[in-house]
C-alpha cells in the first residue's frame, strides 16, 4: 500500500479489496481468523494511508453492508483515539472532510459511526483544529433533509457529552450559537430530533450553570406550547 498524498486522494483498487476482505474476516467468530486479522491490522497501521482507506469504506462504499462499513469506522476511531496527532496532515484533512460530507448518510448506523468518529477527533485534537466543524453541523441542523439533520444532531450530542468543557471555554463562544439553536428545536415535529436536543442541552455544563439560559429555555417551551394549543 503506497502513500497517495494530495487533495485528490483515491484508493488503489487492489489495496481497497484487500481491506474489505480483512474487514469481513474480522467479523468471524473463529479465534484463529481473529488472531490473523489482528496481526494484519497491526501491519497495516504502519501505513498512514490505511486510515484513508478506512474512512473511504465507511463513507463511500454504499454497496457494502452496513456492518462492514461501520466496523471500518470503528477501527478508524480506535486508531484516531490512539494516535490521531501522528496522522499526516493530508490524512487528517481527508478524514475530516469525509466526515462532514457524509454525516447525512442514508444509514442511521453509518451516521452514528461518523458521529462517534467526529467526537473522538475533537477530544484528541480540540475544536480549534477543526474550525469548520460546528458551522457545518449548525448548517445541517437547519436542513430539510432528515438524514442531514439527524446526523448533525447526533454528532453534536456526542460532542456535548465528551467535550463540554471545550465548548464552554472556547474563545469563539460556540455555545452562544448552539444554545439558541437548541432552544429552537425543543418543539421539533420529529421526536428523535427533540430527544437529541434535550440530550445535547443537558450535556453542557453551561446549561446547569446559567440560570438565565434555563429561564430562557422554560419561557421558550411555554410559548411554543401555547402557540400549538387549539
Amino acid at each position: 500500500m503506497t502513500m497517495n498524498e494530495g487533495h485528490e486522494w483515491k484508493p488503489q483498487q487492489e489495496g481497497l479489496q484487500q481491506i474489505i476482505q480483512l474487514l469481513k474476516e474480522s467479523q468471524s467468530i473463529d479465534n484463529a481468523v481473529q488472531k490473523n486479522v489482528q496481526k494484519k491490522l497491526e501491519e497495516l497501521n504502519k501505513y498512514p494511508d490505511f486510515n484513508n482507506y478506512l474512512i473511504f469504506v465507511l463513507t463511500k462504499l454504499s454497496t457494502q453492508d452496513e456492518a462492514t462499513r461501520s466496523l471500518s469506522g470503528l477501527i478508524l476511531k480506535n486508531n484516531a483515539k490512539a494516535f490521531f496527532e501522528k496522522f499526516p496532515d493530508y490524512c487528517k484533512e481527508f478524514i475530516k472532510n469525509e466526515c462532514l460530507t457524509c454525516i447525512g448518510d442514508q444509514s442511521q448506523l453509518i451516521r452514528a459511526t461518523i458521529g462517534i468518529l467526529i467526537t473522538t477527533i475533537v477530544t484528541k485534537s480540540g475544536l480549534h483544529t477543526w474550525p469548520q466543524l460546528l458551522p457545518t453541523l449548525c448548517q445541517f441542523m437547519d436542513s430539510d433533509n432528515y438524514s442531514n439533520c439527524e446526523g448533525a444532531f447526533g454528532a453534536l450530542q456526542k460532542i456535548c457529552e465528551d467535550s463540554h468543557e471545550q465548548l464552554d471555554s472556547d474563545p469563539s463562544r460556540p455555545l452562544d450559537v448552539l444554545i439558541p439553536k437548541f432552544l429552537k428545536y425543543f418543539r421539533h415535529s420529529n421526536a428523535k430530533i427533540r430527544y437529541f436536543k434535550i440530550l445535547s442541552k443537558a450535556s453542557t455544563k453551561h446549561f446547569f450553570c446559567c440560570p438565565q439560559d434555563l429561564m430562557q429555555l422554560l419561557v421558550s417551551i411555554n410559548l411554543s406550547h401555547s402557540k400549538t394549543k387549539p
